[in-house]
């Protein structure tokens, strides 16, 4: 009879305990609602929201969508209530994920980011006799952030270069092994440049519908890229013009690149755009954060 007391009194102070808390929070809730900083906040949520934006298939290929964005009510409310009034500026946000969304497909070729973003990806083709030195020094210089794509074998005899390269903030992902794409040696070159950057690549890169590429990439959770536009020869004018915001630029090391980059690059800056990585372009995060 003691043993069984005492499990009743157990419970009874268990159930008290989660009624007082119940009880606590619902009386918060109701305080926080009758707060006129809460009242403004709950005001203006709704002229502050932003739909997300699905990621765009269009047959064979997909453009990524873009997060929508809502306030975080009860953050902003004590970030206010510790300044003392409503203030506008104080608001967080938080944000939301698109329905579809662009890592649901891996069998699609990515050829463009959102154009929402000021942003353009510049990627390099690296084959294994290439030097990207002049490439990489230009940009650095001009503040600017690329994608590099590197075959097996260079990648094999550059592991400083490769190691600058991402110091230096850029991307390096794999572009075939001896410009090929068996299985064994592509994964094996995954491998090696995994364990120099310490990130698992995320991208391959084709200039065409290539089944060979988007079947290996698939099967091992990565996006294929097929740039918006091509460069290989008149690189300045041949780019011109062309780009728009979320354009993805693949180009040959061709001599005509490699004495073009710095022009190229300020004429692309002198137009307000940011050029950044493949991983910041293709990333259904917000800029305005």
């Amino acid at each position: 009879m003691k043993k069984k007391k005492q499990i009743i009194e157990a419970i009874c102070i268990i159930f008290l305990m989660i009624f007082s808390f119940f009880y606590t929070h619902e009386a918060v809730q109701l305080v926080r609602k009758t707060d006129p900083i809460m009242q403004q906040i709950e005001k203006v949520s709704a002229t502050k929201k932003e739909d997300a934006m699905d990621a765009m298939v269009i047959d064979d290929s997909i453009i990524p969508g873009y997060n929508g964005k809502i306030v975080n009510k009860d953050e902003s409310f004590q970030k206010m209530k510790q300044y003392g009034e409503y203030n506008e500026s104080l608001l967080v946000f938080e944000e939301v994920t698109p329905t579809i969304s662009l890592d649901e497909y891996y069998d699609k070729y990515i050829s463009s980011g959102n154009t929402l973003k000021e942003k353009i990806a510049l990627v390099f083709e690296v084959k294994e006799n290439d030097d990207p030195s002049r490439i990489v020094d230009s940009l650095n210089q001009n503040n600017a952030r690329a994608t590099f794509f590197v075959d097996g074998k260079w990648l094999e005899n550059h592991t400083k270069e490769t190691l600058e390269m991402l110091q230096n903030g850029h991307e390096v992902e794999v572009l075939s092994y001896d410009n090929g794409y068996d299985e064994i040696l592509f994964q094996s070159t995954l491998d090696v440049l995994e364990s120099i950057s310490n990130m698992k690549p995320q991208y391959c890169y084709a200039k065409y519908d290539n089944q060979e590429v988007m079947s290996l990439c698939e099967g091992k959770k990565m996006h294929t890229i097929i740039p918006t536009l091509q460069i290989s020869s008149r690189p300045y004018v041949s780019l011109k013009n062309k780009v728009e915001k979320g354009s993805i630029v693949g180009f040959e090391l061709t001599k005509e690149v490699k004495e073009e980059i710095g022009v190229i690059t300020n004429y692309l800056k002198s137009k307000g755009y940011v050029l950044d990585r493949l991983d910041s372009l293709l990333n259904e995060a917000r800029d305005d954060k």
